[in-house]
């Protein structure tokens, strides 16, 4: 009704000033008829307006219908019931043809988006058949290898599989329905796993590592916060202290959170670069992290996200530079 009366607004004062004149008319002519003409034309008026709005407003409901219809369903046949309701309507039919253009644009985008995301899974498996093959290599003649050889083949290769790792799970984010499986698991347990597959990383780095875990059990998807703690370990490891690298991993928990937290002693985050840290592609402005992809850390917050798992800069550090982040586990 009020949408009726904005719209209308004109025709009705217009409406009420005729029957003011026809009053006035009538009191001009026949004052003695002014109060049952009165009373006729007002309840006349009544009736007519109830009529008009109530015409209008199942008008507007059917428009609406239709209008709903297309937007849900946009084709040919929707959009003639849509143009059926505003016949005659240029400009409803030249909102509506933009409108089927821009919809099959945004088909033939999600489609070639899905083939592409296809693609990269599809690479990525491959990739990892050599991978795998290199590693059992590189196991079956590591005493044939020197051991600084042998050690920096290690790091290649970490590399290489975190690479292709991280590549594959930027390629299932872009799903409308990821795959996650929620388990109840240790997570001081899933650490020590990780932490053993960087362990030739840690070893090239000369790197020492600080273990400080409770017994934590968390209910989460273990498979993606291995991830997770993969690209947290990569990036502490990264810019920890060049010569005298250290690192420090803390799991710590009350009666309906866990916390866990990567910390190192390398240069401290500048405070110009903290609210930006997980965005996509961002690097910072300190020179040893420009050749950063500054995908990790926006991998780890978007997967935080979907698990909602908190991720955040540590407030309280071990060193006294460096960084750290931390995951917080609801339970």
């Amino acid at each position: 009704m009020k949408n009726f009366i904005r719209r209308s607004w004109h025709w009705l004062l217009l409406f009420l000033l005729l029957d003011a004149s026809a009053l006035f008319a009538v009191w001009i002519i026949r004052p003695a008829a002014f109060v049952y003409l009165s009373l006729f034309l007002s309840l006349s008026s009544v009736i007519f307006l109830t009529a008009g709005i109530f015409l209008e407003s199942r008008r507007d409901r059917k428009d609406a219908a239709a209008l709903q219809r297309f937007l849900e369903l946009p084709e040919e046949r929707t959009k003639a019931e849509l143009l059926a309701h505003f016949a005659g309507n240029e400009t409803v039919a030249d909102l509506c043809s933009q409108f089927l253009a821009l919809q099959s644009q945004v088909n033939e985008r999600t489609i070639d988006l899905a083939e592409y995301r296809d693609y990269i899974e599809a690479w990525v498996h491959e990739a990892k058949t050599p991978l795998s093959l290199s590693t059992m290599v590189l196991d079956n003649h590591k005493d044939e290898i020197p051991p600084y050889l042998y050690t920096r083949l290690q790091y290649v290769q970490h590399q290489l599989n975190e690479d292709v790792e991280r590549i594959l799970y930027y390629a299932r984010l872009q799903a409308d329905h990821p795959d996650i499986r929620l388990t109840r698991f240790r997570l001081d347990e899933c650490l020590r796993e990780v932490l053993l597959e960087y362990k030739p990383l840690l070893e090239e780095k000369q790197i020492s590592v600080t273990l400080e875990l409770e017994q934590a059990e968390v209910d989460s998807d273990r498979k993606i916060v291995s991830f997770m703690l993969s690209q947290l370990l990569s990036n502490a490891v990264k810019y920890a202290d060049a010569k005298k690298g250290k690192l420090t991993a803390c799991i710590c928990q009350t009666k309906d959170k866990v916390c866990l937290s990567l910390c190192n002693n390398g240069v401290r985050v500048p405070p110009e670069d903290e609210p930006f840290l997980f965005d996509k592609g961002f690097t910072g402005s300190y020179p040893n992290r420009q050749k950063a992809t500054g995908m990790g850390l926006y991998l780890v917050r978007k997967y935080g996200q979907k698990l909602c798992v908190e991720v955040r800069l540590s407030e309280k550090l071990p060193y006294e530079s460096g960084f750290g982040i931390e995951l917080i586990f609801t339970r």
